[in-house]
């Protein structure tokens, strides 16, 4: 009678699926200066079985509050710790009579001119590999973003924290 509660225990056990140790949102902080101007930045990247979406906001310096600027969605598959990313909507931040975001994000779907036009402004290929280390609650992600086969330039490796 104790056997076949331990085995459907067992199999039950079995079929639960894994959480692969990538999946979750991670955040980095960064500041990035232009025109004598700095800004506090965050990348907020959450990832999912199957896909992405990765929100970069800006930091108004009179409230210290961070408001949603672009936001990219897309497909994945996963390899070792290889991802290949795919990004299909592409979304930017509405602006206010001064020129200011205000953090409602309006999405474009790949294949809408919008979007093609939006995309090519980011200056990144639409299909990307990365490569992910997790160590702790840190994930180094590199992304070969120039496409030159190294992770060595600006930009190609960031640190995230496990929200």
């Amino acid at each position: 009678m104790i056997i076949v509660p331990v085995i459907m225990l067992s199999s039950c056990n079995k079929d639960d699926e894994v959480k692969a140790d990538y999946m979750g949102t991670w955040s980095a902080l960064a500041t990035v200066s232009e025109s004598g101007n700095s800004i506090q930045c965050k990348d907020k990247i959450t990832f999912t079985q199957s896909g992405f979406s990765d929100l970069l906001q800006l930091c108004d310096p009179s409230t210290g509050r961070f408001i949603d600027y672009m936001k990219l969605n897309g497909t994945m598959a996963v390899s070792g710790n290889t991802m290949n990313l795919k990004t299909t909507e592409i979304g930017v931040s509405t602006f206010d009579l001064r020129g200011y975001p205000t953090g409602s994000i309006i999405m474009y779907k790949e294949g809408s001119d919008i979007f093609t036009s939006l995309f090519s402004q980011t200056g990144q290929s639409q299909a990307f590999k990365s490569v992910y280390e997790i160590s702790g609650s840190k994930m180094t992600l590199k992304t070969d973003n120039n496409n030159d086969g190294d992770y060595t330039d600006a930009g190609e490796t960031t640190v995230y924290t496990k929200e």
